[in-house]
């Protein structure tokens, strides 16, 4: 069971957005982007009958409670072309665990990901999974919050198409300072926020006026009326500097001086390491002791400077700083950067969480992100962390660990117990984590951990969690003295994906229970001292079989955040998260599921597609992948949209006359010839 991927350089975005936006050769406003693209989908896209996987967004699991990420399989009923989305008919869900209260579901287009093997095969599934897939790039990263908003009276496309494209590749290649590109990620994270916010505001402020009308004027309601008319402004505010920043940005040049100005000079290379204390507003007395309960903690050699906040720590440091925090304080912060080169955080405090709770969780330093953000912290390299307490109430995955050997030391994870999609600690492959007495509290997953991972939990409790830790096949963990307990689902879950003859597990029943982690004979698992796992609702430990590939880590993290900032999901590439997915092998003769890159075949096949196209309307041949580029000797890694010498109107006006007149000409010489239009690739 396959689906649609595809991989599409920036030229091939630009020039695939242009001719959907062309409007018939006008340079369309903000205002009628919609409808042009209601109008593309409403000709490419198969109005009934196919199948498809629904990945279900964060937002949309919280309002069923059920657990992220999930994965649907199900059949589209119909296409509700004019709201962009469509009516999903539930088939078979991934988690065996999960129910939906419908069978039934209106989900947005973009979130579906139509499958290669089809019921009907005279269904033009190649058209409408790539006309898909230029929706979803569109909206999630080159349309802004503020669009809507902005005055007509200019072409949308001519003012912000190129723009926007290039400050993507900007970010995906991380062509700027580590400064700035986590300003620029946490200030396009708050702007999805206020949108949100927004939107819920005036939707109450409709209502409130409704009401007002009918009572003939509340006093009570006027004033709350008035309260949420001042919070409305403030929000417009706040996103009206966003965008004057993100506009700033989106510019190369202004950006450098936006840079100077903002953060200052940076740390040359081959600089001494840096030391940070955070201070706090205290008597004289308390901050000398403070400071030297610090002095205790830092190498004597080692140069320090004071900051006020985290946040401003985090602006000035550099990858290998030492940030020592006091006790007492919470740190908010916005950082999406990540963290590595073996620096650390430490509280200035002893309290130990496990011995001493009360105690720690008022004496120890808490850090909290400023708004409702994706990630609260995100690692790649060598890191520390000790005697902080990281509060995850208000962000959905709170730390996410990419790879480097990292360490927690009397590190206190909380989430939220009426929540069943946040996640503590997330780990990608190739890691060494250690966790000692630590505890983590109310997460739907406590650790969510990908295969290759070396975990080891020292002293560490995970408590009070939908499932505490949940693992691929292939992850080397220690328990030292470690419990799990007092979880609703699963204490630890193992998905097995190797073809294991003396696996227990029936075919009607794909999971094994084991209460007693003595019975448990996994290479996977080494217990050493007093473990303890009790009291989790469906079994201590738990080992499903599983039919599919192993997951992209991809899956766990916030789609928008994940792919501005994954450097292995580029922003070119429209990757389906799907290698996560197991169905009853029953349906449609699979048993596994798996992603494929749609690449090009043979000149025969093609001329078929375009001829089948044709009837509909649309561009017959899918845009060209990666792969298929490289095939005319046009390197990738070095396509850019700063590098075609050609102006945005001239690929316009190429684009509003077909994709389908391109031709290639001169293979020598690496030019691309569109129409009458030459783009020199460098």
């Amino acid at each position: 069971m396959e689906v649609y991927e595809f991989k599409k350089n920036f030229l091939t975005r630009l020039l695939e957005t242009t001719n959907v936006l062309n409007g018939g050769g006008t340079n369309i406003p903000a205002s009628a982007i919609r409808s042009e693209w209601t109008n593309y989908v409403e000709v490419a896209v198969e109005p009934t009958g196919w199948q498809a996987l629904w990945k279900a967004s964060r937002p949309v699991c919280e309002q069923l409670s059920v657990k992220y990420p999930l994965v649907v399989l199900g059949t589209v009923d119909q296409v509700l072309f004019d709201e962009l989305k469509a009516i999903f008919i539930i088939e078979a869900i991934q988690d065996d665990d999960v129910h939906l209260p419908e069978e039934q579901i209106t989900v947005d287009l973009e979130e579906l990901w139509p499958l290669r093997e089809q019921n009907n095969p005279a269904l033009n599934v190649n058209i409408t999974a790539d006309c898909i897939d230029k929706l979803r790039f569109f909206y999630q990263h080159l349309w802004m919050p503020w669009d809507n908003d902005g005055e007509d009276e200019h072409g949308w496309v001519d003012k912000h198409l190129e723009s926007r494209i290039r400050f993507c590749h900007d970010l995906k290649n991380k062509t700027m300072s580590r400064q700035l590109s986590s300003h620029a990620l946490a200030l396009l994270a708050e702007a999805r926020y206020i949108q949100r916010k927004r939107d819920f505001i005036e939707h109450q402020l409709s209502e409130e006026e409704d009401q007002v009308e009918e009572d003939d004027g509340d006093n009570e309601s006027s004033i709350l009326k008035d309260n949420r008319s001042s919070e409305l402004l403030q929000l417009n505010l706040r996103l009206n500097t966003i965008k004057n920043e993100i506009n700033i940005l989106e510019n190369p040049v202004m950006r450098n001086v936006f840079e100077k100005v903002r953060f200052g000079v940076g740390k040359a290379k081959g600089e001494a390491p840096m030391s940070y204390i955070v201070t706090q507003a205290v008597p004289m007395d308390k901050q000398l002791a403070y400071l030297q309960s610090a002095k205790e903690m830092i190498e004597p050699e080692i140069s320090v400077k004071m900051c006020d906040s985290l946040q401003h720590a985090l602006d000035h440091c550099s990858p290998d700083s030492a940030i020592f925090l006091p006790p007492y304080t919470r740190q908010d912060i916005k950082f999406l950067e990540y963290l590595n080169g073996g620096g650390s955080f430490r509280g200035v405090s002893s309290a130990d969480f496990l011995g001493e709770y009360d105690q720690a969780i008022e004496e120890n330093p808490t850090i909290v992100s400023k708004n409702d953000d994706s990630v609260l912290l995100t690692i790649d390299g060598d890191f520390t962390l000790e005697n902080i307490r990281l509060d995850c109430s208000n962000v959905r995955t709170g730390v996410v660990i990419k790879k480097g050997n990292i360490t927690f030391r009397n590190c206190y994870f909380v989430g939220d117990p009426n929540s069943t999609t946040k996640q503590g600690v997330v780990i990608f492959g190739n890691c060494n984590i250690t966790f000692e007495r630590c505890l983590i509290e109310e997460f739907s997953t406590g650790i969510y951990s990908n295969h290759d991972c070396t975990i080891n939990l020292l002293d560490t409790t995970i408590s009070g969690c939908m499932t505490g830790l949940e693992t691929l096949d292939q992850c080397k963990i220690l328990f030292r003295s470690a419990s799990i307990k007092h979880c609703s689902q699963y204490g630890l879950l193992l998905e097995d994906f190797n073809d294991d003859t003396q696996n227990n597990a029936t075919e009607g029943n794909r999971s094994q229970v084991f209460e007693d982690f003595n019975t448990i004979e996994r290479e996977e698992f080494t217990f050493e001292g007093s473990c303890e796992f009790i009291d989790n609702a469906k079994g201590n430990f738990v080992i499903r079989k599983g039919f599919s590939e192993r997951f992209n880590s991809s899956c766990f993290v916030d789609e928008n955040l994940q792919q501005q900032c994954d450097e292995e999901d580029g922003l070119e590439d429209s990757n389906c998260d799907t290698t996560n997915v197991s169905f009853c092998d029953n349906y449609l003769e699979a048993s596994k599921l798996s992603s494929t890159k749609h690449i090009s075949r043979s000149a025969d096949t093609r001329e078929e597609d375009i001829h089948s196209a044709s009837d509909t309307g649309v561009s017959g041949s899918i845009s060209q992948s990666e792969d298929d580029s490289s095939g005319y000797g046009v390197e990738n890694s070095t396509l850019d949209v700063r590098d075609v010498k050609v102006p945005l109107h001239e690929v316009q006006k190429s684009g509003a006359t077909g994709a389908g007149n391109e031709t290639v000409d001169d293979l020598d010489d690496h030019v691309i010839e569109i129409d009458d239009t030459i783009i020199e690739i460098d």
